[in-house]
Order: C-alpha cells, then structure tokens, then sequence
C-alpha cells in the first residue's frame, strides 16, 4: 500500500545549515538561471536541469508542455498516486481540483477563522504553563499544523495524536521497514476516514467534498487527497511555524514593528513567506516536447527541477541574504505557480498571519535557549529537528 518514492533532485544542493542557500546553489546561482545537474543513467539517457531563475520558473510551471506525472526509479513511468494532485496532468488535474477547491474558498476560511485561533491560543497557553526553554518544533510547530488541519478534514481529536505520529514517522524514522509500516498505519486510518465521511459527511472538508461531488470523486481519489493535505500540507505548516519562530527569535527588532505598529507593515507575510522559502524545490518536470525556457532548450524527455529558494533569494531589490519585514510585497513564487499551485494557500496563510502576529504579543522577548548551539536541520532540508526558545 504504502513505498518509499525517491522523486526529488538536487536535496544536497538545497541543504541549507541556515537561513540562507547553502555554496551549491549559491554557486548555480550566479552561473544563470539554467543549470545541467548531469545526464541521467536510463535507457534513453537524458538531461537533468535544475532551473534557479525567477521568470524561468514560471515559464516551466505555466507552461502546458511539460508533465507533473512522477518519476519512479529514474525513468517517467507516468505512475500517479490517486488523489494527489501534484501528480496530475491535465485533464485529470482539471477535474479532481474543480471537486477539491470549494472547502478552501475565502468564505469558508473565515468560518474556519475563529477555530483557528482557538487552536493557536491553545498552543501558546501550553508553552506558557510548561516555562522555557520550550522545544517550539512539536509544541508550536506540529502542535498548531497538525490539529488546525485534522480540524479542516474532520479528524476526530482524539485520533489526531496517533495520526500525526504515524505521518511524523513514516518520514523520520531511520529503518525503512519502519517508515512504511508507518505510513500503511497513516493510510489505513485515512481510508476508515473516507469510508466513515460516505456514510455521514459534515461540514469538514471531507463532508464539502463529498456533499457536493458525490459519486463523481472515487474513494481512492478522496483518500488520496486527504492524504496528501494531512502530509504535505501540515507537514509544510509545522515546519514554516517553528522557522517562523526562530526568524523571530533571530529578528527581534523587526518582529517588534509588527507588534506593536502591525499597520505599517500590511505585506509582511509575503516577506515571511519569501525568506523563509521552507518547501525549497518542486518535484521534477518532464518535458513532453522539446521547449525553449530562456535561452536553453529542454529536450523532450528531459526532466526540469524547479529551485523556489533560489528564485525567491533573487528577484527582488537589494542583498540576496537580507531578511526586511517592511518590503513592499515581494514577488514570490513559494507557494508554486500555474495550475499546480499550492491549494491549500489559503488555509496555510490564514494560518501564519494568525500565530505569528499572536505569538510576538504572547512571547516580545522570544529568544535562542542556547544562542552557540547548532540548530540541527534534517531531511527535507529545511526541516528543523528541535528549536528551543526562551523568553
């Protein structure tokens, strides 16, 4: 039920200690926007590209000539995990978003609104009571992600801890064996949630979805899609929170502005969002023709590695590296672009405008515990394995 899938290029390159990009991509930065990371060894060999520039970027992700289907094994099998939309051409894509879009409509997230906060408060009266240094990665990070999103799907509670350690491991533990016995055991409880949504949807997105789609969305398809929010979405979440709360605890000053004159800063988010870049890279592309993206052309069968870190590092005025709150709306690609462009934006913004603004009323002095100790970043590579804070 449940494999490992090895599909992402170019993970040591867009390992970052910091912050900032790492040498690699520094380095393919300043060569230019196109990169050749090799020639792949298949049966009809072919070029791997990693491209780093901003409008190059969303020339490939805007364009209908290459393919989001996965690679499987090194070669473009056209394998689609049901459900999961990044895997999607269209008119399949077409389709099952048309059926999955409504529950993240503006008027529904600010139903959810009140929820939310709720959820936030929460978390931060917890870190409260328990007194500093507190790890902020599973009492902020994964404690906000993980139940704001069981509480979008309709996930019960009280199976939202098991849940979340099942996802948690099929991605961190060390055996093999074990990551995917967790993730048989994440599937399984998402299938019982389908079956259980068909019987008596609500008003979650699973009841939405199913309410309003019927038939026409297979239970393969809507088990996938629960699947892919819980753990691209929440993962994606919980680790924007805990960088979110270093930033702060790094950026004192700036996060003050916020607080205390939060009208002079209205496009904050965007800078967070863009500085941050926590989902570094997409999943390759495949070219399904031969197409010119800026000055190189990208043979057909090719596969395209988009660096959403690197673009987003680059296409504005001023120091690459320099973190400004009160940048006038940067550009910024970090949630994607073109028709696979993330579809949980809106819950995930409601989200981080909602508990970064709350967390520098709750904590003003939010600070390192241990300023001289490495804060270690796992796999993806931004991903933050413990943040202790002080206050």
């Amino acid at each position: 039920m449940f494999e490992e899938i090895n599909v992402i290029r170019g993970t040591e390159i867009h390992r970052r200690t910091r912050f900032d990009p790492g040498s690699q991509l520094r380095t393919l930065m300043s060569e230019g926007p196109m990169s050749i990371l090799g020639v792949e060894d298949c049966p009809e060999p072919r070029t791997a590209w990693l491209v780093t520039g901003y409008e190059e970027i969303r020339q490939v992700l805007g364009s209908d000539k290459f393919s989001a289907k996965l690679l499987w094994g090194g070669t473009a099998a056209g394998f689609t995990w049901p459900g999961f939309l990044t895997q999607y051409d269209p008119p399949e894509h077409t389709r099952l978003r048309r059926m999955v879009v409504s529950p993240f409509a503006v008027r529904r997230m600010e139903k959810f609104r009140s929820r939310i906060e709720q959820v936030i408060e929460s978390a931060l009266d917890d870190i409260e009571a328990i007194g500093g240094p507190v790890d902020f990665v599973p009492h902020f990070g994964w404690a906000v992600a993980t139940t704001v999103t069981c509480d979008f799907l309709g996930i019960p509670r009280d199976d939202q801890a098991d849940l979340s350690r099942a996802l948690h491991a099929s991605r961190a533990e060390k055996s093999g064996k074990k990551r995917v016995a967790a993730g048989n055991k994440y599937m399984t409880y998402i299938e019982q949630v389908v079956a259980r949504t068909r019987r008596d949807p609500g008003d979650d997105m699973f009841g939405v979805v199913v309410q309003e789609n019927g038939d026409e969305i297979t239970d393969a398809e809507l088990k996938g899609v629960a699947a892919f929010i819980m753990g691209a979405g929440g993962d994606q979440m919980a680790r924007f929170l805990a960088a979110g709360a270093w930033l702060m605890a790094e950026n004192a000053d700036q996060f003050a502005v916020l607080r205390d004159t939060p009208e002079a800063v209205p496009d904050w988010l965007d800078e967070v969002v863009r500085y941050l870049t926590t989902d570094e890279k997409l999943t390759p592309r495949i070219a399904m023709e031969d197409v010119r993206i800026g000055d190189c052309v990208i043979k057909e069968g090719d596969t395209v590695t988009c660096s959403l870190l690197a673009a987003n590092r680059q296409h504005f005025p001023g120091p690459e590296d320099r973190f400004d709150i009160t940048r006038a709306r940067p550009a910024h690609v970090a949630f994607g672009h073109g028709i696979h462009h993330c579809l949980g934006r809106p819950l995930a913004e409601l989200v981080f405008r909602t508990a970064i603004p709350a967390l520098t009323h709750r904590f003003p002095t939010l600070k390192l515990a241990e300023p001289d100790r490495e804060i270690k970043l796992g796999h993806p590579p931004f991903d933050v394995e413990a943040l202790l804070l002080d206050w």
